[in-house]
């Protein structure tokens, strides 16, 4: 097989090119993962399938492992007056691009790539410039839409050098999230099977649309764009990018450059755990990687500037990579004030120096005026490319799962309840009305971060919409979320921790399992509580590891599937309802359970924290 150069080749070393040599040479990254999981995350494998739907005429030619030989398949049927073409494969002077929809009309060629990203029609129908430009008189690229034209750009280009007497006319396919769809469980319409052989090939997933072709869904809810200006604005510049790449391209190998280590290393995908082997991160880093505590984990230190430069980025090219290496006065404002991430900076800098623990005097007051019963709440949602139900919009959330512990009054065992949707239909409402049962009209409700605050927000604004729920149940709504403020009754804990609370091993993060994770090892009496509260035979938790590491995944073939935190729960929820699997109850109840183990981890998790500072906070 021919070395070659492919659009997710281009995209990755546009950031970096010496991230094209490690993945020439197969180096592990951090973001490698099951194409299975991975399409769970937003249905954009469905968008896909509901897109073809637009053109009933297209031919599947399916992208295989042969680049070269699909290449010719597709020049073959390209020799026709008129063809549409999915998946269609093309390759010009190494590089290699992969066409979601090919349509050929006599000397025309409409390449359309289509994505499940998302645009507001209704915002954007009085823009002078289209979705994609400013509204302004310059009428530059918006940035986020960039790394979305230039992949068009990129396909364009080859499709351009091999066809250079035809007209080309670039779209890109995207998701209308101001519609509503008119079909009720339409995620379901779509039959998925893994580690199949269709037409002689083995396929690690097919998707097929089973429903009616004739659905007005894709109608209702995809918009196609022509994007001749602005790939034409993006050519020049990818053009001289790509030959810079391609002349990296040896005969037996590809050329390593080194690139400038800064700040963006950060979130290099190569920067992998400490016990995987080949790393490009240490080997672009060498000594500096594994300097602890790391710069990298001093919070929001990346929006610090002096001078116009990025402060980390002048001290990284000067080989001081610690945390401790700071200057904490050079954290003030230029009118020498210290703003609120300073102040979180310079408390954690100092803390870490002497190995202590830091409480806010705010602390002891704000967890003192909570009112009994205490309810600790935990909320996953959803949201996925197409919507879930009838009368929603594209990606428009639902609420599938909640989690509380409550505790009644002082030193009382806190009493759990919980509830998770396993039907397909909409559950906002039996979620709202189950929840009401649980907190009632009494107490403190504690949640970490405002997710819970945001999500009853937009359940609210469902029922309002839909017209749902009777007045008793809309009028509790209200009362906990006012006229669109959180009310007086919801606390967010994890602002409480980010303003009042500090131990070492948080590092930058508050995030609740970075919090309980940094207490554990220490706190004999939350290993204690927890011992006494959880009551689950089932679950044990390992010497060596905290709670959340001890949670069981769930294995389906060759994939585990982990839920540490709310992509994870969305994705095993995404896999339960709509997933292969779906109709394997033994797998179903084993997500199921999944679920409910880490949802109640969460909210119990809070009350040990709870629990945690008020015996420090004395």
């Amino acid at each position: 097989m021919p070395r070659t150069l492919s659009k997710s080749d281009f995209k990755l070393a546009s950031s970096c090119p010496t991230k094209l040599f490690y993945k020439e040479h197969g180096y592990p990254q951090a973001t490698d993962g099951n194409p299975y999981i991975e399409m769970l995350a937003d249905g954009g494998y469905m968008v896909e399938q509901l897109a073809r739907l637009l053109y009933p005429d297209g031919i599947e030619l399916r992208y295989g492992g042969d680049p070269v030989g699909d290449a010719s398949a597709t020049a073959t049927m390209l020799e026709q007056e008129s063809v549409t073409l999915f998946e269609a494969t093309l390759l010009s002077n190494c590089k290699l691009a992969r066409v979601d929809i090919l349509r050929k009309r006599g000397r025309r060629l409409e390449l359309i790539e289509v994505k499940s990203s998302s645009f507001d029609g209704a915002a954007t129908a009085s823009w002078p410039n289209g979705p994609f430009r400013r509204k302004t008189a310059a009428a530059s690229i918006l940035t986020d839409w960039v790394p979305y034209l230039q992949d068009v750009a990129f396909q364009y280009l080859v499709l351009q050098e091999l066809y250079p007497d035809l007209e080309i006319v670039p779209h890109l396919l995207l998701v209308d999230k101001s519609n509503t769809t008119s079909i009720e469980a339409l995620p379901n319409q779509f039959d998925i099977r893994r580690d199949v052989v269709v037409d002689g090939r083995r396929k690690d997933l097919d998707v097929r649309f089973t429903g009616d072709p004739a659905t007005p869904a894709a109608s209702e809810l995809l918009r196609c764009f022509d994007v001749s200006g602005e790939v034409a604005e993006l050519l020049p510049d990818l053009t001289a990018s790509v030959e810079e790449l391609l002349a990296l391209y040896g005969d037996k190998d590809v050329r390593r450059v080194q690139q400038q280590i800064d700040w963006n290393c950060r979130a290099c995908e190569f920067r992998v755990g400490a016990d995987q082997r080949p790393s490009g991160f240490r080997e672009c880093w060498g000594p500096l990687a594994d300097v602890t505590p790391h710069l990298f984990e001093l919070y929001a230190f990346g929006a610090q500037k002096q001078g116009g430069e990025r402060t980390a980025d002048r001290m990284i090219r000067d080989g001081r990579v610690s945390l401790l290496d700071v200057d904490v006065d050079g954290l003030l404002k230029a009118d020498g004030t210290p703003s609120a991430a300073s102040v979180r900076q310079r408390i954690q800098i100092e803390q870490t120096h002497t190995g202590t623990p830091w409480i806010g005097d705010g602390l002891g007051a704000a967890i003192g005026a909570w009112e009994y019963p205490l309810h600790f709440i935990d909320f996953e949602t959803s949201a996925m490319a197409l919507p879930y139900h009838a009368g929603m919009r594209p990606y428009e959330m639902v609420g599938f799962q909640w989690s509380c512990h409550t505790v009644d009054s002082a030193g009382a065992t806190p009493v759990h309840t919980e509830w998770l949707n396993n039907r397909d239909s909409w559950p906002c409402l039996e979620f709202v009305t189950s929840l009401r049962n649980a907190v009632g009209e009494q107490g403190t409700v504690l949640m970490w971060s405002h997710h819970e605050g945001t999500t009853l927000r937009k359940i609210q604004d469902q029922m309002n919409r839909y017209g749902v729920g009777n007045a008793d149940t809309r009028a509790w709504l209200d009362r906990m979320v006012g006229g669109g403020d959180v009310s007086a009754r919801l606390f967010d804990m994890n602002k409480l921790c980010r303003d009042e609370f500090f131990v070492p091993g948080m590092g930058g993060r508050t995030s609740i399992k970075v919090v309980l994770d940094a207490l554990w090892t220490a706190d004999a009496v939350m290993r204690q509580r927890f011992a006494e509260w959880m009551r689950d035979d089932k679950f044990r938790v390992g010497e060596d590891e905290g709670p959340y590491e001890s949670l069981p995944p769930v294995t389906v073939g060759d994939v585990e599937l982990e839920v540490f935190e709310g992509t994870g729960a969305m994705r095993a929820y995404q896999a339960m309802l709509y997933g292969a699997e779906r109709h394997d109850a033994e797998l179903v109840a084993a997500y199921r359970d999944l679920l409910l183990r880490y949802c109640k981890l969460d909210t119990l998790a809070m009350v040990l924290i709870w629990d945690h500072w008020a015996r420090v906070a004395k």
